[in-house]
């Protein structure tokens, strides 16, 4: 428009602009918020493209008060959340790329219409009388204006975007930058692409006015590009997780104690932190809450777990913690991943703005009829969803608590039930499958109470007694749990409770195994993975066919992925183990049978298999050990001075002595048929100990047990 009329005419210009004014006072009459700066003016299209991603912009910019949330991801409210969230958008990539053509066409149109470039450099353009129907180029008179420059523009953006897709497909392609994401190596596209439409621009804007003080252009120009070379190099190097960590570490400094020097490099927040905090409840409580503001605002999601890798490295946070968090909050408030309500700071600042609104009405006893919730819900975007979520939240502020309590104590009772029916007859499947129900049974109990706190807050020490009974802990001997001990709570909460107690009070086991596949089968389908990954793994010793007839998808129950994926890695290899099955040897060794899930899975991975054959020494006596033996099948004896003293087969394990120091071997074991054995290193078992006090000690009471045996 402003090369066919706006350019050449100043009335033009002036109702230009008065019809722009009056269009953004109507769109923002019609629509909420800021809906003209985010979807209509092109100055804000321009803005996002120079500026990036903004990085360390910590500040936040001009929310509208009150929040509409007119644009899922604001840039007025949170410039580089809104650049990152939409960073795969082609879309954005299609302006970010075709931009810098868009400009140098612009220009070069000037050329291209008079055939001199001293046409636009001294101004005559803005003394000449042209039309729309004009010559449109010196070498092509018969095209007009009107289509001349729109197809100069069209043509220099689509060849930018041309060469900047092919510049993307090349890094892509040829991993010019290692272990870099697919949403970073873009953004390194977008920052050059950035950085040539920016100078660009300045190469020839308002270069009329400049060249009659040719000196001070020449130095305006030197700092221009100075300046966008150094912004440049900031962003080049910019990545996604970065932005995460320093969101995550001014989460930290809000909590910070004043009375301590606050870091003023956010880098310097996680080593300050560690060194401060050195309770590792501590640490993982405030990751908690972190993660959960995070989720909130739509920094984080579930499957951006990735990007906190180096962050929990820096607090000391592992990969099991972090799941085992993402778990409970998951629990606590499905909504955070519920993926029809979007998650974000303006989502939250919109129902926030809604919630107060209703409850300021009905404080006042106003009468919010159909029609004014209406308006109030188009006014500030609300859907029919969420307005639902929030009455609720009004009307029965516990409501969504007390549910998901009585579903935990159902889930309890499902899993006591499940761990009763099973027969325990001796075998590692069985064993492992009741230590999955347990520790999943243990989970559920913290979740219950996390929630029963959130209700019940003020009868903490009842609460306590109440976990100490459902972990089997001792209490103290005067409670009794009954009716008038939980007359503070509801009366269905209440009753689940003594219902529950009474149920697990009672002393009775299967007493047969012929219903033990029945119910292995029927936990295939079970809510819990783990526990439907445990029933699996125990199949392949029970019934390999169900095993063939799931992976062949021939399978009748419903399974998750994650079962129909074990099963085809346990169908195809079958000489190999799992890690479930890892975990199931680990877990038979009774020095490792009451180590927390999370933690046997981790440990298990460093577990190796390996195959010995008859009459081969494994371990020989008086050499320097270094590896943990597990007995997978197969027999062997021990022999101290080349006499035998004992026989170890399925269950049994050895080499615990020579791991936990630098002593030498205290007896030789000897294979005597074909043995399968899971071995794992000194080095992995010391460093798993180490954070395990527990384990340690069951260990060396083992040792102690196993040199009486030995009369060592």
């Amino acid at each position: 428009m402003r090369l066919v009329t706006l350019n050449y005419n100043n009335s033009y210009l002036g109702v230009f602009f008065i019809l722009a004014i009056i269009s953004a006072f109507a769109i923002n009459i019609v629509y909420t918020g800021k809906s003209w700066c985010n979807f209509f003016c092109p100055v804000g299209v321009v803005e996002k493209i120079y500026c990036i991603s903004n990085s360390q912009n910590y500040s936040t910019n001009s929310a509208c008060s009150p929040c509409t949330a007119c644009k899922k991801n604001c840039p007025d409210i949170d410039m580089e959340n809104n650049y990152w969230k939409e960073s795969v958008d082609k879309q954005k990539s299609f302006v970010f790329y075709s931009f810098p053509g868009l400009v140098l066409g612009f220009y070069l149109y000037f050329y291209l219409q008079s055939g001199s470039y001293q046409y636009y450099f001294n101004g005559n353009w803005t003394k000449t009388d042209i039309s729309i129907f004009s010559n449109g180029f010196f070498f092509a008179p018969f095209i007009p204006t009107i289509i001349a420059a729109p197809i100069t523009l069209a043509l220099f953006s689509f060849s930018s975007l041309f060469a900047f897709n092919t510049l993307e497909k090349y890094l892509g392609n040829k991993r010019k930058f290692k272990n870099a994401t697919y949403e970073t190596m873009l953004h390194k596209v977008k920052v050059i692409a950035s950085y040539i439409a920016f100078n660009t621009f300045y190469a020839f804007a308002g270069a009329p006015t400049y060249l009659k003080y040719p000196d001070s252009y020449g130095l305006f120009y030197f700092v221009v590009v100075a300046i966008s070379s150094v912004y440049m190099y900031r962003e080049f190097y910019r990545e996604q997780s970065f932005f995460v960590q320093e969101r995550f570490a001014l989460k930290i400094l809000k909590k910070w104690d004043k009375s301590k020097p606050i870091p003023t490099n956010l880098k310097e927040i996680y080593y300050t932190y560690i060194n401060e905090t050195k309770n590792q409840k501590d640490r993982l409580n405030t990751y908690e809450t972190t993660i959960r503001d995070l989720l909130q605002e739509g920094i984080l999601h579930e499957n951006s777990s990735m990007l906190l890798t180096k962050l929990r490295e820096q607090i000391g946070v592992t990969e099991n913690d972090h799941l085992k968090i993402m778990k409970k909050l998951k629990h606590e408030d499905e909504d955070l991943f519920d993926h029809s309500i979007s998650q974000s700071t303006e989502m939250n600042r919109q129902k926030e703005t809604y919630k107060k609104l209703l409850e300021d009405g009905l404080s006042h006893n106003f009468e919010l009829d159909n029609e004014l919730i209406k308006s109030m819900k188009f006014q500030l975007g609300i859907s029919d969803k969420v307005h639902d979520i929030i009455m609720e939240s009004i009307v029965n502020p516990h409501g969504k608590v007390h549910s998901q309590i009585l579903v935990s104590l159902q889930d309890l009772y499902t899993l006591l039930k499940i761990k009763k029916s099973l027969y325990s007859d001796g075998s590692r499947q069985i064993s492992f499958l009741k230590y999955t129900i347990k520790n999943e049974f243990h989970d559920t109990l913290d979740h219950l109470f996390y929630n029963l706190e959130r209700i019940y807050s003020d009868h903490k020490k009842t609460l306590n007694t109440l976990k100490a009974i459902a972990k089997e802990d001792d209490i103290d001997a005067g409670f009794e749990l009954n009716h008038e001990a939980l007359a503070f709570m509801d009366n269905e909460i209440a009753r689940k409770i003594l219902l529950l107690k009474e149920d697990f009070d009672m002393s009775g086991q299967a007493t047969s195994e012929n219903n033990n596949k029945e119910i292995i089968i029927g936990l295939l389908s079970s809510e819990h993975d783990e526990i439907a990954k445990a029933a699996l793994t125990a199949l392949k010793f029970i019934d390999k066919s169900i095993l063939v007839a799931i992976s062949d998808n021939q399978f009748e129950s419903n399974l998750s992925n994650e079962v129909y994926s074990l099963a085809n890695k346990i169908v195809n290899n079958l000489n190999e183990i799992t890690t479930y099955e890892s975990m199931m040897y680990i877990n038979s060794v009774p020095i490792f049978d009451n180590i927390y899930f999370r933690d046997l899975e981790k440990f298990s991975e460093s577990a190796k298999l390996k195959e010995f054959s008859p009459n081969e020494y494994i371990i020989r006596e008086g050499e320097l050990g270094d590896t943990l033996y597990i007995i997978i099948k197969g027999k062997a004896i021990v022999e101290v001075a080349s006499n035998q003293v004992t026989t170890m087969g399925d269950n049994d394990y050895f080499g615990e002595i020579a791991i936990l120091g630098d002593s030498k071997r205290t007896a030789s074991v000897k294979a005597i048929e074909p043995m399968s054995t899971l071995t794992i290193s000194k080095e992995k078992v010391k460093e798993f100990i180490s954070d395990q006090p527990v384990v340690s000690a069951k260990i060396m009471k083992e040792i102690i047990k196993k040199l009486i045996q030995n009369g060592s």
